[in-house]
C-alpha cells in the first residue's frame, strides 16, 4: 500500500481508495511517457496537489520521475498562475474545465507569457465545445483530454490524435492491459455508440474500497470490473464519450 485516495462522485461521501506502490507508479511512469514528459519540462501544479488529477497524471509523480521540475501555487485562479507560467517558463499544466474557462476570460487583462507551454490536459465531462476551440489558437499549445478517477482508471486523448478527437471525446485508456465494458442495466455490453454505464477493469484500478465489503459487492462485478456510475458511450475508434454520472 502507497496511500489512499478519497472516492469521487457527488452522491455519497467519499470513500476510501488504496493504490499501491506499484500501481501508481505504473499509472504515474506510463501517462508521463504518453506526454513525452523529459527533464525540460516544467509543471504548474495549479489545481489541489492531493487530487489523483495533479498528482499521478501524469503530474507532479510523472514530471518527478523524469527529473522534470513541478512549480506548486496556492490557488488556481489567473492572477495566481498565469504570471507564474512566464516567470517560471512552465510546458505543461493541467486544469478543470470551470478554472480552464477563467484562465480563457482573463487572459487579456493579465497579459501574461504563455509561449513556454506546449500541453494543457483538461478533466471532466463538462468542457463546452466553444472553449475546447480556444485553447489552441489563444494559449498556443495542444489540448489533452483526460477522464481520471481516483479508482484508477485513466483515459487520455493522444498527441497525435485529430482535432476533431480531442475536441469530441476524453481519449483511450491509458494501458493496453485496461478493459473497458459499456453495458445496461442488466449487465449486457452495449454497441459502439450506445450509451451505457462503464465498468473497467485494469493494472492500476483498484480491486476494492478500504474496509468496505458491502460497497464493493455493489460497486464491482464477479469478473472484478469496476462499476464507475459514469454514463459513457465509445467511439467506433476506441474513443470514450464520458457525458456524466448515472444518478
Amino acid at each position: 500500500m502507497a496511500f489512499f485516495l478519497f472516492s469521487g462522485g457527488t452522491t455519497a461521501a467519499p470513500r476510501l481508495v488504496p493504490r499501491t506502490h506499484n500501481d501508481y507508479a505504473y499509472q504515474a511512469r506510463a501517462a508521463a511517457e504518453l506526454v513525452s514528459l523529459t527533464e525540460h519540462d516544467v509543471y504548474l501544479a495549479a489545481l489541489p496537489a492531493e487530487s489523483n488529477f495533479t498528482f499521478g497524471c501524469p503530474g507532479i509523480i510523472g514530471t518527478l520521475s523524469v527529473g522534470g521540475t513541478v512549480v506548486l501555487v496556492e490557488s488556481p485562479e489567473p492572477a495566481a498562475c498565469l504570471p507564474v507560467i512566464g516567470r517560471e517558463r512552465v510546458t505543461i499544466t493541467s486544469l478543470v474545465p470551470a478554472v480552464a474557462q477563467r484562465w480563457i476570460d482573463e487572459l487579456s487583462s493579465i497579459q501574461a507569457d504563455l509561449s513556454s507551454m506546449r500541453l494543457v490536459q483538461i478533466d471532466g465531462t463538462t468542457l463546452p465545445r466553444a472553449t475546447a476551440e480556444r485553447i489552441g489558437p489563444e494559449w498556443g499549445c495542444r489540448l489533452q483530454r483526460v477522464f481520471g478517477m481516483a479508482e484508477g482508471l485513466l483515459t487520455l486523448t493522444r498527441p497525435t490524435d485529430p482535432d476533431e478527437t480531442v475536441l469530441s471525446t476524453q481519449g483511450r485508456p491509458l494501458s493496453p492491459d485496461d478493459e473497458i465494458r459499456i453495458v445496461d442495466v442488466d449487465g449486457k455490453d452495449m454497441p459502439d455508440g450506445e450509451p451505457g454505464e462503464l465498468l473497467a477493469r485494469g493494472p492500476y484500478t483498484a480491486r476494492g474500497y478500504y474496509r468496505a465489503p458491502e460497497h464493493n459487492a455493489r460497486s464491482f462485478t464477479a469478473e472484478g470490473f469496476f462499476r464507475t456510475g459514469n454514463l459513457a458511450r465509445r467511439t467506433p475508434d476506441g474513443n470514450l464519450v464520458v457525458t456524466g454520472r448515472l444518478h
